[in-house]
């Protein structure tokens, strides 16, 4: 979490936040708090730091958000490459992610959504579009004279981020299924859902039948 005179920016897992944080910290701006990237209170909701919601009566409420199919993939691969966990990819392909916060155990990704309380939020940043939605939402909140923000790449796994790699369109349907509170707050921040490129889908299945060859 950081927190400044006029914002509260809430850190969703996966969504650029240890590459924001290190931005803040460069910035060295006084007035704003930033939560240590070594510690899980970092990822602590409104109501679980401050006890309320009152807090916002003063404060914007900012998020960063990112497409759920690949929210779920870099979830997995940071926990099996960077963490080393031996975890299936299966459920992952019915929208589930892998919870040590709640003792070990798959969970929808709507988790997430109902924790923050996401869609109450006042802004909501789309990692995709880190840079042009942080200079939109979050520049205006910061001292006068600071120049638009640019942020470092950090905590960055190397994978392919073609989803048609992982899933196909009944993964993505089930996916989709599964949260329907990430469903549509995607729908409402970006305009439409995540689709399978059919194209993209057989190369991958060629490649894999080729190498298997």
């Amino acid at each position: 979490m950081i927190t400044g005179n006029d914002f509260i920016w809430l850190h969703l897992p996966k969504t650029g936040g240890t590459s924001t944080a290190r931005l803040f910290r460069e910035l060295k701006f006084p007035c704003i708090n930033i939560d240590p990237d070594d510690v899980d209170a970092k990822h602590e909701s409104i109501q679980t730091r401050f006890k309320s919601i009152n807090v916002l009566s003063s404060k914007k409420s900012i998020i960063t958000t990112r497409r759920l199919a690949r929210w779920l993939l870099s979830d997995w691969h940071h926990k099996t490459k960077k963490m080393g966990l031996e975890i299936p990819f299966e459920p992952v392909r019915s929208g589930l992610f892998y919870s040590l916060r709640l003792g070990g155990t798959w969970v929808a990704a709507d988790y997430w959504i109902h924790y923050f309380n996401a869609t109450s939020c006042t802004h909501t940043v789309r990692l995709e579009h880190l840079e042009e939605d942080s200079n939109r939402y979050v520049l205006p909140l910061l001292p006068k004279g600071t120049i638009p923000l640019r942020f470092p790449n950090q905590n960055t796994n190397q994978y392919s981020r073609k989803i048609e790699d992982f899933f196909g369109k009944r993964d993505l349907n089930r996916i989709y299924e599964n949260n329907p509170a990430w469903t549509a707050w995607e729908e409402k921040i970006y305009g439409n859902l995540t689709k399978i490129n059919p194209i993209n889908r057989l190369k991958h299945k060629a490649n894999r039948l080729f190498t298997s060859n």
